[in-house]
């Protein structure tokens, strides 16, 4: 028996093709436009230059180039993708009637195009380009409302063709043509790997139908040429490609030899006869083959022993494509051949061999033997050693993995068992063998050295681990959903982890949009994550950490609450941001989509823990109990931490991930002298440099006055004391402040004056200023500010001369001066300042209104 070796099929994950088949795709979506053009610019020469050479090769294509990669290059494929590209794709399934009589729509739709062929499209290039655009734009439309390749699955019509010419295996193997996201359209997907499509479909009766019925429609096609003229000098001198406009006449009575149905009896319409004879060839084709199927099971039964059902409708089908091939390009192309001599001879030269060859290799494949390739082909994948590449016969994978392994004795012969039990397990999955067949796999067994009783315990494990997962209600998937969901596990994972490593949520929107990419439900969505947290893999880790993370968080802001300060308040501010965060992190990957999700996220939030830990355990219980038992022991092992020492709270925030937080955090420790050298050590090589200024710095830059130069940590805190500049995000703030400069001012220095212009704006952080008004020749004291009031902003933003005169009345006055240009750009980049503009101009405006002492009480924020 041939050994059983790897074949490029077998592969489930997208595999890069030759070059020449992009630039096939590109020249393909090239050339089918241009046909259409060409159909309305040239109408009388269209029909050759598209049914006598760009159709007639097709055939011809698939089995050379193969099945795969004409799904690659096919332009209608590429037309039904369109909405996908566009972020438009369709959410439908084709449901169980699609999946049931695919094969009948689609050699339906493909026999209305013949009988449309040979009453309008054959010779007019008008209705050519009509035909060409309508399909084109059926294919568009079958996307924008079913998923993935409903269109080349279930509609187009050669989609049967295709199969029929290229099933169970082309002449090469070749990559599949996987679509990426598979979102599992079509059980037994075919794009996935053909061959084990072909045998999980062998005995669907539409399938016999159709693929018994074609050869039959075929050479009815063609001798309709002959039917309705009387000599095959209408087909093969090709008159019937310029027939402009016989549509007009194809409905009606005939009356001459170019309008009648059949030469014998003109007056049938042409649509009639054309129909006629279409369904008589499919009738008496479907009938023969039917006969064949019987002659074909008699004499297998003589010569192999126990031929099943499949091993005869699999020879069958072989004798039917054949007879197809050959009865096709008896006539296919002919009409143009004949234009250069000795082409024809040369042609069919070309289509005998290959259908002979094709016919050797297809006509004696066993699905027996696809099963043992399967199988060997998930062994070799495991190969262990990775200093030598995995050789391509098992046999040859056994004797290289026996002697390197030979000094390990009886730990070689549990190894081989448990690479035999994976193999087995995800051949089995994957749909491609069954557990009957493997029974059957003496020959593997015997290369491996497993025993008849080692191999049924393997078997036996194996159901027990079904049943386990049945009674846990989580049945086995397709090999399709399997690679769906395998696809979106990793999509998600890779939308999670970015979020948790950036430290942002995740708009439910966007999870939405991947669930509707990958046509996942709700339940899958909660299997997936459930598969994920079981692995602890990326975002899973983060969703077992998360109770931990929150109850951490909680008991920093309670232990720095006591200690009033603007530093410690803007501590506070940014740990809760990331106490929000996290939350809705945990959320949006556990309860996307759940009705409860804003009640738990206002629980989570509580400051109460026994609300918060009630929360996450009524979310882990939404997933499996293997998994929510593992959030239960989080959340228990989380509840210890509710009280903590401030200086240990700090500490605890060195390893956040958000730079801010680290930063205060360090900043705090180092203002109080708690800064051990461990803690500095741990921030030594930090990536941000916010966190890298605090440690440098430590207050010991100084500017020409011998002051102290303000790090831009200070100079955040400052910023965000100011109601302007409160709300904004860490990230605007420290733009904000690596674009200012601190300046000092003595007592009765001038800020600004009313009436001028100025471009730049303080922030006090010391001392006190005055503000006065100008009435005429007399100047009135309006209000006394002091410390995060903010000084001519307002000027600056909206430009407009200075309202009042500032000047400093303490002995000295520190402040952050802003450029104009900065502001306007915190102004553009955040919609939290121009909220805060709208803010101070409506308490300027009341303020205005007041009685003096009031508004002056009222409007100090900004002059």
């Amino acid at each position: 028996m041939t050994r059983p070796r790897v074949i490029s099929q077998g592969h489930t994950s997208p595999v890069p093709d030759a070059w020449w088949v992009k630039a096939l795709q590109r020249a393909a979506l090239a050339v089918y436009p241009g046909l259409i053009l060409f159909g309305i610019v040239r109408p009388a020469l269209a029909g050759r230059i598209l049914w006598t050479v760009s159709i007639a090769a097709l055939p011809l294509f698939f089995v050379l180039a193969g099945y795969h990669r004409w799904r690659r290059i096919c332009p209608l494929a590429f037309f039904s993708q369109i909405p996908m590209l566009l972020g438009r794709a369709g959410q439908r399934r084709a449901g169980p009637w699609l999946h049931a009589h695919g094969y009948r729509l689609a050699f339906g739709v493909f026999l209305v195009s013949l009988w449309l062929r040979l009453v309008a499209t054959n010779g007019d290039g008008y209705a050519i380009a009509l035909f060409l655009t309508a399909i084109a734009i059926a294919a568009f439309v079958t996307g924008l409302f079913f998923t993935g390749k409903t269109w080349c699955n279930y509609i187009c019509p050669v989609y049967f063709v295709e199969k029929l010419y290229t099933e169970p295996r082309g002449l090469r193997d070749t990559p599949n043509s996987l679509c990426h996201p598979c979102t599992a359209c079509r059980p037994s997907c075919p794009d996935i790997n053909e061959e084990s499509s072909y045998w999980k479909e062998i005995l669907l009766p539409d399938k016999r139908y159709v693929f018994y019925a074609f050869p039959g429609v075929v050479l009815a096609f063609y001798f309709y040429y002959f039917v309705q003229a009387g000599s095959w000098d209408y087909y093969f001198g090709g008159r019937w490609t310029h027939e402009v406009g016989l549509v007009r006449t194809a409905f009606l009575p005939g009356a001459t030899g170019a309008t009648a149905g059949v030469y014998f009896w003109p007056a049938i319409p042409r649509a009639a006869a054309a129909a006629i004879t279409l369904a008589v060839g499919a009738v008496l084709s479907l009938a023969v083959f039917s006969f064949i199927e019987g002659r074909v099971a008699w004499v297998l039964k003589q010569r192999e022993a126990g031929a099943d059902a499949t091993t005869v409708r699999h020879v069958t089908f072989s004798l039917a494509a054949f007879t197809a091939f050959i009865a096709f390009y008896s006539y296919a192309g002919a009409p143009t051949l004949r234009l250069v001599s000795a082409a024809p001879h040369f042609f069919q030269l070309l289509v005998i061999t290959t259908a002979t060859l094709f016919l050797a290799r297809r006509i004696a494949r066993r699905q027996r033997d696809f099963s043992e390739e399967t199988l060997a082909r998930t062994i070799i994948a495991k190969w262990p050693w990775a200093d030598s590449p995995p050789p391509r016969d098992l046999h040859e994978a056994f004797l290289i993995h026996s002697i390197r392994s030979k000094t390990r004795g009886e730990d070689t012969r549990v190894h081989v068992l448990h690479l035999y039990k994976d193999a087995v397990r995800e051949s089995v999955n994957s749909g491609a063998v069954s557990h009957t067949e493997v029974r059957e796999f003496e020959s593997v067994r015997n290369d491996l050295r497993i025993t008849e009783a080692d191999h049924e315990r393997v078997l036996s494990e194996l159901v027990e681990e079904d049943r386990a997962l049945a009674a846990q209600g989580r049945a086995k998937p397709s090999a399709e959903k399997q690679l769906q969901l395998d696809g979106y596990a990793r999509a998600l994972a890779a939308l999670l982890d970015a979020s948790v490593s950036a430290g942002r949520g995740v708009d439910d929107a966007i999870i939405q949009r991947l669930q509707n990419e990958y046509a996942v439900t709700v339940e899958e969505h909660r299997q997936v994550l459930d598969s994920l947290v079981q692995r602890r893999e990326g975002v899973a880790a983060y969703i077992l950490d998360t109770p931990r993370a929150i109850e951490e968080l909680a008991a920093t802001i309670r232990a720095i609450e006591p200690a009033q300060s603007p530093v410690t308040a803007f501590l506070s501010r940014l740990l809760k941001r990331r106490w929000t965060r996290t939350v809705d992190m945990f959320l949006h990957a556990l309860s996307s989509g759940e009705p409860k999700t804003a009640l738990w996220r206002e629980s989570l939030l509580s400051s109460d823990p026994s609300r918060r830990q009630a929360a996450i355990r009524d979310v882990g219980a939404r997933l499996s109990p293997a998994t929510a038992t593992r959030i239960n022991a989080a959340v228990e092992r989380a509840s210890g931490q509710t009280d903590m020492d401030p200086h240990a709270a700090l500490q605890l925030q060195l390893r956040s991930a958000d730079p801010f937080i680290r930063a205060t955090a360090m900043y705090v420790l180092q203002s109080h002298g708690g800064a051990a050298a461990a803690d500095r050590e741990l921030l030594a090589h930090d990536d941000h440099p916010v966190v890298r200024e605090v440690l440098e710095q430590e207050r010991h830059a100084t500017d020409d006055r011998g002051v102290l130069e303000p790090s831009t940590l200070e100079k955040m805190i400052a910023l965000c004391s100011v109601r302007l500049f409160e709300t904004l995000e860490p990230e605007d703030l420290v733009r904000l402040a690596q674009s200012s400069q601190e300046v000092w001012f003595a007592q009765g220095d001038t800020l600004c004056h009313q009436g001028d212009l100025g471009d730049e704006a303080f922030v006090l952080l010391a001392g006190e200023v005055s503000f006065f008004k100008r009435a005429g020749h007399d100047e009135r004291l309006v209000g006394v500010e002091g410390v995060g009031t903010c000084i001519g902003e307002l000027s600056v933003l909206d430009p407009a001369p200075r309202a009042s005169t500032v000047i400093v009345s303490s002995v000295a006055a520190r402040a952050l001066r802003i450029s104009g240009q900065a502001l306007r750009d915190a102004r553009e980049a955040s919609p939290a300042v121009a909220d805060g503009i709208i803010r101070l101009l409506v308490r300027r405006l009341r303020g205005d209104t007041m009685p003096a002492g009031a508004a002056a009480a009222e409007q100090p924020q900004s002059r």
